[in-house]
């Protein structure tokens, strides 16, 4: 009786251990080559949101820069130094003249934080481009802030609107997404998803403030 309960126990045991050790080599084996595709992507997202300003600077096709990668990104993209802003920073270059800048930006949105690159004119007042990196909402909901209809409404978006004042980026009136915009101040929320909409726009209005108050005396 002992022996017949003892014994499965034991077996199972033993498989749980094989299998968990399998896993773990699995994992150390690729470990390597899951950060070198994480790196990848994040530097091809850096890439593809300076792409039109490197491509109107040498008179080609952005998705030509794309599809450089990544020749492109050694021969445009400079990381900026550290600074006391504590975000990761780039620059595009070309013939030595600086063309855009791009800024890795965090906020909060309903269930964690937000994590996301941004593309700037070289005044610091203009998205020339955005893209999520990292976020944690809710799929189907919170999480459709990644849809490209959503994403694409700041694209080239004149953001530092008051130069000198508190309120830098002005007061945005938020739509629903089946609206059309009627002005550059009208925003489209994500359906069922006003909290997380609002803490895009928040960190965007946070993090670009932060960046130009820190480059306009430069």
């Amino acid at each position: 009786m002992k022996d017949s309960f003892f014994y499965p126990i034991l077996f199972m045991l033993v498989i749980v251990i094989i299998f968990v050790g399998v896993l773990a080599v699995a994992y150390r084996s690729s470990e390597g080559k899951i950060e070198k595709y994480r790196i990848d992507e994040y530097n091809k997202t850096v890439l593809k949101l300076m792409a039109d300003k490197i491509a109107a600077a040498i008179d080609a096709d952005a998705s030509e820069i794309n599809a450089a990668y990544p020749e492109s990104f050694a021969q445009y993209v400079k990381e900026l130094p550290e600074s006391d802003l504590d975000k990761r920073a780039f620059s595009a270059v070309v013939h030595d003249n600086t063309v855009a800048y791009c800024f890795e930006i965090k906020g909060k949105g309903l269930w964690g934080s937000i994590r996301a690159l941004v593309a700037l004119s070289t005044d610091y007042r203009t998205i020339i481009d955005f893209a999520l990196v990292d976020q944690m909402e809710t799929p189907g909901l919170g999480a459709r802030i990644e849809e490209p209809w959503f994403l694409s409404q700041f694209r080239n978006r004149f953001f530092i609107l008051n130069p000198g004042t508190e309120e830098l980026t002005g007061k945005y009136e938020y739509i629903a997404e089946t609206q059309e915009p009627e002005n550059d101040m009208q925003l489209r929320r994500v359906t069922g998803a006003t909290i997380t909409s609002d803490a895009v726009v928040r960190m965007l209005k946070g993090e670009i403030s932060e960046i130009y108050k820190h480059y306009e005396g430069q």
